[in-house]
């Protein structure tokens, strides 16, 4: 049986699966020890976003071993749900943390409680001494007991952290953080209590007075007006630029609680802070839908502006407008977020009802490296995230691609002027979601929610809007419009159940922004929508309680929508003469010295440009061009070579320009030449090789200049192409088909295709990624095989694993060394959890390499931690490394599993491994999880004995105390060579462990800088 990275036995298994119950991780304040924390405290620290951390046990003192890939997962979760300290609100902590957490599968929850005076603690009971400051109930009564509920060994694994909801001066309300380096802790708590003392009308007498002269010190108490509340968010900004939050919650739920001027003011004041609002409102239990109960005329709605402040499909009018002001924010390409939130306070009691249960309803989708509660700021920072009703929706992946490059949700994508874009969707549905039939009745209504439609929205990116002029007041973007609809006739579904768009936009021309907004309603159904854009949600007014909190049940379910964040797109200037210069300038059709072969004309040039051809001279007719191919017909033996002159004509907009070319067609030699056929000719290198008529040519040769890189073929085998500047020297590349009885042993392997050797005499390495594109026969491969490209490395004598892209008949693989290649017969592992994973690329590489495997339940596991022999065998593994089956030189030999010992002693012997030092004996340490730091030391010691290290100079963490003196020149070494990458917060995290998906993706990496 196969499991984990490799084979290791089922006990092993069984006993790191309970290892992991018992977390290996220890207080910052327990310094540089190694100490087991006992089971019910760790899983405390593990899943708590409270008062303590993640921090990693201390690396002891020389050793070794982290990975740069961060641990992408998508996590559920909001920032504002209620509990009895409100004292609006009628459910106890625990209650809504087992509904959160528990019942509907939340992976955080940011508790937002009013920053008001709070009378009751977390169950409900009145405070004995009377009301206090909200930040004080915190710190007395919802921390503790959260703390006390994980203790008990409730919900394991969640990220629970106490924020609350400011009344913002002159405003409506928003919910804020403030996490400081440890959430939750006292000191954060007391952070929380100052922000109310500085910022809230509480009196004075609530706070210690120590505390208040301290904070007079420094700071004006401002609560009472719009300057107030920059005021505000200038002091979070200031003292926690990425460690606090601040999103506007409900927006439109008043008439004039805001002007978009408000929204710039806030984006601008604290960039960090300020990046979002609560778009898709929670309260949707209300009669009035979210609570946007403004009046307006049914009959003529716009006949004043209050229909801006109502619901429309659940959502703010900011959000749900195109064009509107979300939009308006976006044209200025400001990295402003929409969420959603439950807003909870109670569902329904007695008569009246507000809001459904957290997770229950209304979800956010946070892409984060980890699962602290900083890592999730981090996430909700990013814009990488969607927000959905209903689980109409439980997967989108959304991209913007340009030629191979690509952006996502939050992100920007670099294009220039005359490129193709290209839009990637991919989304998923539930079988069922929560919808209750009767309400609160646990008795599912067997819904399962489906997707009408998807709208693909764009609107321009201009400059930001000055303050003082007209466009800083202007609260609609006149060019967002709808691109395009997408129905289920638009989309195809993969084997894993995705449905999958693509679409081609026009031209990079302009910066730009991409938004998606998807329902289960169709375009026109009659007031719930009118050409795909949601209407005013109308009052459900029911006389009867329970009929009416059916009804309204039923309204929300009916009505379902998901929003996603933009994907922008910065567009360089580009003019059509200098595309149509460049395309010309960089035109080659390789050695047309010695033609023998049809040669592919190149229809498109630099960003857009299109190019023609033409024969202008062919006396001998010996050229024609035909769907974009120029055919040869080379002169007979004897005859004379054939000279040709072709015309290329370069065209964008307006502009056009010629580039001519001669081409010596190669006659056919005199003679027949002695080879065998399938096996190299005789000629002059440098020039194709010759042939007897109706013989394919077996061999290629053509000239490379750095500046222009070159590209040649043998027709029907291979295509190959350089860049410029992947080579440093002019010389020559070639390619040949390997003679059968020269071929490397295949082993088990079955070819697909004639095994091609590339050569140049630059060397065997380049700069930048050689692109080859072999020919191969499908209906030779075994059933439920693919293609895929193999290389043979000389020094293992052996071939390895590289994949490619498979189109039809052919399969493109990317390269940095040239050696022999063929196109095998390749079956593949699937695992079910790994195909929506961010490694997913990186695995595939490994698996096919045979150093990866899953396990026998047919998964991957790729958020599984990773143990150091685990690591050592991979690295081993991928390497090549000879293995022996002796003992090692550890002390701790006898805890090495029997299936890690040779991959551990051959480590050991290439010094890539040397253990710690423990009572004046080296051990290994098997079973302890790697970390960031080790893996450093482990990848520069194997870049140094390859010879391929870099300096590292010049890269600085904000962490870079935390780095121990062992591992510090590793790291730089490390991430210089893009083995391992720092976080979005320019940290390291040196004491940070090691999972399956980013074991591979530093494999990968490292491979790669080996050229391997």
């Amino acid at each position: 049986m196969t499991l984990d990275l490799y084979y290791e036995p089922v006990l092993l298994h069984l006993g790191q699966h309970i290892h992991r119950l018992v977390v290996h991780y220890v207080l910052k304040s327990i310094k540089q020890s190694r100490i087991l924390i006992p089971a019910v405290l760790a899983t405390i620290i593990l899943s708590s976003g409270l008062s303590v951390q993640i921090p990693q046990a201390a690396a002891a003192s020389q050793d070794e071993s982290g990975s740069g890939a961060s641990q992408g997962q998508w996590l559920t979760g909001e920032f504002h749900a209620h509990t009895f300290e409100s004292d609006d609100a009628q459910s106890s902590l625990e209650s809504v943390l087992d509904n959160a957490l528990t019942k509907y599968g939340y992976d955080f929850i940011m508790l937002a409680d009013h920053l008001r005076s709070s009378g009751r603690d977390d169950t409900g009971a009145a405070i004995p001494s009377g009301p206090i400051p909200l930040s004080q109930g915190l710190l007395d009564y919802q921390v503790p007991k959260t703390k006390a509920l994980q203790a008990e060994g409730k919900y394991a694994g969640k990220t629970i952290f106490s924020g609350f909801e400011w009344d913002i001066p002159s405003h409506e309300h928003g919910s804020v953080g403030i996490l400081t380096d440890e959430p939750g802790s006292d000191a954060a708590l007391k952070a929380a209590n100052q922000f109310e003392y500085l910022f809230t009308n509480r009196d004075a007498s609530w706070f210690n007075p120590q505390d208040v002269a301290q904070w007079e010190e420094t700071d004006d108490r401002a609560y009472s007006t719009h300057a107030d509340s920059l005021t505000a968010i200038n002091w979070l900004q200031k003292n926690y630029p990425q460690t606090s939050y601040f999103i506007v919650n409900h927006p439109s739920r008043g008439v004039g609680k805001y002007k978009v001027s408000d929204f710039r003011d806030f984006n601008n004041t604290a960039p960090t802070v300020a990046f979002g609002l609560e778009g898709m409102i929670g309260n949707q239990m209300e009669p009035d839908r979210g609570g946007y109960n403004t009046s307006y005329d049914p009959a003529n709605p716009t006949a004043n502006d209050n229909y801006k402040y109502r619901s429309y499909g659940g959502a703010d009018y900011m959000v749900a407008k195109v064009g509107g002001l979300w939009d308006s924010l976006l044209g200025e390409g400001r990295k402003f977020w929409n969420f959603a939130n439950s807003d909870y306070h109670f569902k329904t009691i007695d008569g009246n009802s507000s809001g459904y249960w957290p997770g229950e309803y209304a979800k956010n989708y946070i892409w984060t490296d980890g699962r602290s509660t900083q890592d999730i700021l981090d996430g909700m920072r990013s814009g990488k995230s969607f927000s959905v009703f209903g689980d109409l929706i439980n997967a989108l992946d959304f991209h913007v691609g340009d030629n191979g490059t690509d952006a996502e949700m939050g992100e920007s994508l670099q294009a220039t002027e005359g490129d193709d874009l290209t839009v990637t969707i991919k989304f998923k549905s539930p079988e069922t979601n929560n919808y209750e039939n009767p309400i609160n009745s646990g008795i599912s209504g067997e819904m399962k929610p489906v997707v009408d439609h998807i709208d693909l929205i764009s609107g321009d990116v201009t400059a930001p809007a000055v303050k003082g002029t007209p466009a800083y007041d202007k609260d609609t973007n006149d060019s967002t419009h709808v691109v395009a609809t997408f129905t289920s006739e638009d989309w195809t579904t993969d084997a894993d159940g995705y449905n999958v768009i693509t679409f081609d936009l026009p031209r990079a021309s302009k910066d730009q922004y991409f938004r998606l907004r998807g329902t289960n309603l169709g375009m026109n159904v009659p007031g719930e929508t009118e050409n795909g854009n949601p209407l005013i949600d109308l009052k459900t007014t029911t006389a009867d309680a329970t009929a009416r909190f059916n009804d309204i049940n039923n309204r929300n379910y009916q009505d379902l929508w998901f929003y996603s964040n933009p994907i922008f797109v910065d567009t360089a200037a580009y003019s059509d003469e200098q595309a149509v210069a460049d395309t010309l300038g960089t035109l080659s059709l390789g050695d047309t010295s010695a033609v023998t072969a049809n040669i592919p004309l190149p229809a498109e040039g630099e960003h857009g440009t299109a190019i023609t051809w033409e024969e202008t001279a062919d006396p001998a007719n010996k050229f024609t061009i035909e769907d974009g191919i120029a055919k040869v017909v080379r002169p007979s033996a004897g005859s004379s070579n054939a000279s040709v002159t072709l015309k290329a004509t370069a065209t964008r907009g307006e502009t056009s320009d010629s580039k001519t070319f001669t081409l010596t067609i190669k006659a056919r030699s005199a003679s027949p030449t002695t080879d065998q056929p399938g096996t190299p000719t005789t000629e002059q290198p440098g020039t194709p090789a010759t042939e007897q008529p109706g013989t394919p040519e077996t061999s290629v040769s053509v000239d490379i200049d750095p500046a222009q890189g070159a590209e040649g073929s043998l027709t029907d085998v291979i295509d190959f192409k350089l860049p410029a500047g992947a080579v440093s020297a002019s010389g020559t590349i070639g390619a040949r088909i390997v003679p059968t009885d020269k071929q490397p042993a295949l082993g088990n392997l079955h070819a697909l295709s004639p095994l091609v050797e590339m050569t140049s005499s630059t060397g065997k390495t380049f700069g930048k990624p050689a692109q080859l594109t072999f020919n191969y026969a499908l209906n030779s491969a075994a059933p439920g095989s693919q293609p895929a490209v193999y290389y043979y490395n000389e020094t293992l004598k052996k071939w390895v694993f590289l994949g490619g892209t498979a189109n039809g008949k052919t399969i493109t693989v990317n390269v940095k060394h040239f050696t022999t290649f063929g196109v095998f017969s390749y079956v593949p592992q699937t695992f079910a959890d790994l195909q929506t994973s961010w490694a997913k690329s990186y695995a595939d590489r490994l698996i096919g390499m045979g150093v990866v495997s899953g396990y026998e339940n047919g998964q991957f596991r790729p958020d599984q931690p990773v143990t150091r022999a685990e690591w050592v065998k991979l690295l081993a593994d991928s390497l090549g490394l000879q293995t022996a089956s002796s003992e090692t030189s550890f002390a701790d030999d006898s805890s090495i599993p029997s299936w890690a010992k040779g991959p551990v002693k051959a480590a050991a012997d290439a010094g890539y491994v040397t253990g710690f030092s423990e009572h004046g004996d080296s051990v290994f340490r098997a079973s302890q999880q790697i970390t960031r730091a080790e893996i450093a030391v482990m990848a520069a010691r194997v870049l140094n004995a390859a010879g391929t290290a870099s300096s590292g100079e010049g890269k600085a963490f904000t962490d870079a105390a935390s780095i121990p003196a062992w591992a510090a020149g590793a790291v730089s070494q490390s991430v210089s060579a893009s083995i391992i990458n720092g976080y979005p917060d320019n940290s390291f995290r040196p004491d940070g462990t090691l999972t399956r998906a980013e074991a591979v993706k530093v494999i990968y990496t490292l491979l790669d800088a080996l050229n391997i």
